[in-house]
């Protein structure tokens, strides 16, 4: 090879590299609970290094992924939902991308969440498989405003009663994929797109509840913006003015059923983050 076309070579493989460095998506949201900490090379390490390992095996069939290594004080959770209409290639590439991408910004937290697009990854020394959890909301909404606001929150907020209806009720693929999209007519003959999604092992009534709860901080938090999202570990929702979901969903085996979860009789802590 010519040391011409060596130099071409390395300038591509450069640019190449680069590219796909500067293309991987970065976390929407991370959280980092500083509660409790792990020391480096102790039992609690070793098990969640195993946890993370094996929890990208445990795929339900419905992009939900659920891994446990430890006892008592040492015990290690972790869970994963990848979002209902991306595809398994995508979803494996980003729950991959979170597991590494939160253990450095997270080194030895004992419990942490990471929430990209297209899926969501969280560790704990508790159990993460309850209803409530935290109530630490992550929210992120576009800066612009509709011209018609009443109009505007009028239709959308009547997509997203739809929405949460059909994603607690469950999806095509069974009950346990509480996943809606759809899209309605808002002002000016505009179209509103939406996506709900709850984690599979809520109950119809809990997956309601907690999209309820989301959805009525829309008034309070966006007042007319045209875009957002607001995201909790066990339910999230997006809207926009442009399609940007997929269409049609994955195709699955039914995965075996969850427990179920009671919820408690007091009411839950008011919302914790705010982020923009």
């Amino acid at each position: 090879m010519s040391i011409l076309a060596l130099f071409w070579f390395l300038l591509t493989y450069i640019y190449v590299v680069n590219t796909i460095i500067l293309a991987q998506a970065n976390f929407v949201f991370n959280r980092c609970d500083n509660t409790e900490n792990y020391t480096r090379n102790s039992t609690y390490e070793r098990n969640l290094d195993a946890t993370l390992s094996a929890l990208p095996t445990t795929n339900s069939g419905l992009g939900f992924f659920n891994f446990s290594t430890g006892e008592g004080n040492n015990t290690v959770n972790s869970i994963a939902l990848c979002r209902g209409d991306v595809n398994p290639d995508a979803c494996s590439s980003c729950l991959n991308d979170s597991i590494v991408n939160l253990r450095k910004l997270c080194p030895n937290q004992k419990e942490a969440l990471a929430y990209y697009d297209y899926c969501l990854l969280q560790h704990s020394n508790t159990n993460l498989l309850v209803y409530p959890q935290k109530r630490d909301y992550f929210f992120q909404f576009n800066p612009q405003n509709t011209t018609d606001i009443d109009r505007f929150n009028g239709a959308l907020g009547a997509l997203m009663d739809e929405l949460r209806g059909a994603a607690a009720a469950g999806g095509p693929l069974g009950p346990l994929l509480k996943f809606a999209s759809g899209n309605r007519t808002g002002p000016g003959l505009t179209r509103i797109y939406g996506l709900v999604q709850c984690s599979p092992y809520l109950t119809e009534q809990q997956c309601s509840e907690c999209l309820e709860e989301e959805v009525s901080l829309i008034g309070i938090n966006d007042n007319g913006k045209i875009g957002g999202k607001i995201v909790l570990p066990t339910c999230y929702f997006r809207f926009q003015m442009y399609p940007f979901f997929n269409k049609s969903i994955r195709v699955a085996t039914p995965p075996p059923p969850f427990p179920q979860t009671t919820p408690p009789t007091t009411p839950p802590p008011p919302p914790g983050m705010l982020y923009s």
